[in-house]
């Protein structure tokens, strides 16, 4: 890249975003307070956040952090009344800022055009100064970044904050850099189209009410053999019901289907093998453009398979959960006079700081025992810490939520992993899964002979 000149807008904007920054930094009291319970919370969800990611914490704090209902730029805005209309126009779009997975589509001598990963949208950025031009400069085609981009002038965005660079991924790793932005960036999904992430959130709905139609209760406890021959037999009920809605002939064959539709058969061949059905000539798909979201396959964990007993729970938000230990819980908290011996203190213990043992979960449970589960979870607390700040029981206003929180639960759930995901994002897994397949079933090279007995 060579130097060249800057537009004055994105130079302008370069230098308020630093003093945003700034700001945030040295802030003190209630602002420097929920920037640390920010970055906390953070941590919690992703631990192993290396150093970039965790240089993008303050500035992802600005766009989505809250103070007494006030946002960092908000803040900032109050304390600064001699900012031009232009300057307040330019701060008040950045709230539409977001962090994306972001792959380098081409380069310009001014900036770059990126794609967003999680929505296939495109967007051209440009550079703000000769540093983040420099900083940008060793950055190919086809390389992959994770970067929060702010909207500027027209189509023009820019990247005012630290980046963190993951180079060129093939579509296995890609694909992994994908599930993992999911997990780290729960917010950040589909942030640029409203569109995607509403109906990524219905299907989890869909999916619930499918669940309790089929299964009659949304709790069902089992083997976990059984239970993975029941979850394989409602997926095969829920395809069967998407395909009758869809108007699609069971009795017709991929070929069939895709000459009526007008698609290739190749198609309906990766979508019937997401949707669980027999990939073979006979196997029935979907026969449209199959749509913007696709529905993921849902499978039981492989450790609980063999489990003696495992309850599948479900919930229009907070999606579906194998959980091997809710049964024993439940058992422990049945009888009222709730006499609990030291090892059932301490297998509550473990049941807390279980991350499959959500929120969702102990809001039910105290819904079923509230009395049993505040003593419960009281002497839990008092085995763990003879100082424990929670009164003994029992308390009139008893709050689950501190608990929770105390043990690093989120109060409001993130998008379940069974929501359905864009086309896109679906034939880069398929394509991913693939690959691998195809790199595992390579015979492995036979190691060449040397010495005495090798053949000329």
């Amino acid at each position: 890249m060579t130097e060249t000149m800057f537009d004055p807008i994105f130079a302008r904007a370069g230098v308020l975003w630093t003093e945003i920054i700034e700001f945030i930094q040295i802030a003190e009291g209630s602002v420097a307070v929920a920037l640390e319970s920010y970055i906390a919370r953070q941590l919690i969800r992703n631990p192993q956040m290396d150093s970039g990611q965790r240089k993008l914490l303050v500035h992802r704090f600005a766009i989505e952090g809250e103070i007494d209902s006030k946002t960092p730029l908000e803040l900032f805005l109050a304390i600064q009344p001699d900012l031009t209309t232009a300057d307040l126009q330019l701060i008040g779009s950045w709230c539409k800022s977001f962090v994306g997975l972001l792959s380098i589509v081409q380069i310009f001598p001014n900036g770059l055009e990126v794609m967003n990963w999680l929505t296939a949208k495109h967007y051209r950025i440009q550079f703000t100064d000769a540093s983040s031009q420099t900083a940008m400069s060793r950055l190919k085609v086809g390389d992959v970044i994770i970067a929060q981009i702010s909207p500027i002038i027209d189509i023009d965005w820019a990247i005012l904050t630290p980046w963190v660079a993951l180079g060129r991924l093939g579509r296995p790793k890609l694909a992994v850099a994908v599930g993992a932005f999911r997990q780290n960036y729960p917010h950040s999904l589909y942030s640029d189209a409203p569109e995607l992430l509403a109906a990524s959130w219905e299907s989890v709905v869909v999916y619930h009410d499918r669940f309790v139609e089929f299964f009659g209760t949304d709790e069902l406890t089992l083997t976990g053999k059984e239970l993975e021959t029941r979850i394989g037999e409602f997926q095969t009920w829920m395809v069967a019901r998407q395909l009758d809605a869809a108007g699609i002939d069971q009795s017709k064959s991929i070929d069939e289907l895709a000459l009526a539709a007008g698609v290739e058969a190749d198609d309906l061949h990766a979508l019937t093998t997401t949707l669980g059905l027999s990939d073979s000539s006979t196997a029935q798909g979907q026969a449209t453009a199959i749509g913007k979201m696709i529905s993921p396959k849902v499978e039981l964990p492989s450790q609980l398979k063999s489990a003696a007993a495992v309850t599948a729970l479900s919930h229009p938000h907070w999606g579906q959960m194998f959980l091997a230990d809710y049964p024993r819980l439940k058992t422990l908290l049945a009888p009222v006079d709730n006499q609990l011996l030291p090892t059932d203190l301490k297998f509550i213990h473990k049941c807390l700081a279980d991350p499959q043992m959500n929120t969702f979960v102990w809001r039910r449970l105290a819904t079923q025992f509230p009395q049993q589960l505040e003593i419960a979870l009281h002497q839990t607390l008092e085995l763990l810490d003879s100082n424990s700040p929670f009164p003994p029981p029992p308390s009139p206003r008893f709050n689950l939520d501190p608990i929770l929180t105390k043990f690093n639960k989120f109060l409001e759930p993130d998008l379940p992993d069974l929501a359905s995901v864009p086309l896109h994002l679906h034939e880069l897994f398929q394509a991913a899964v693939l690959e691998v397949s195809k790199e595992k079933a390579k015979p492995k090279s036979q190691p060449k002979k040397s010495g005495f007995g090798a053949k000329s």
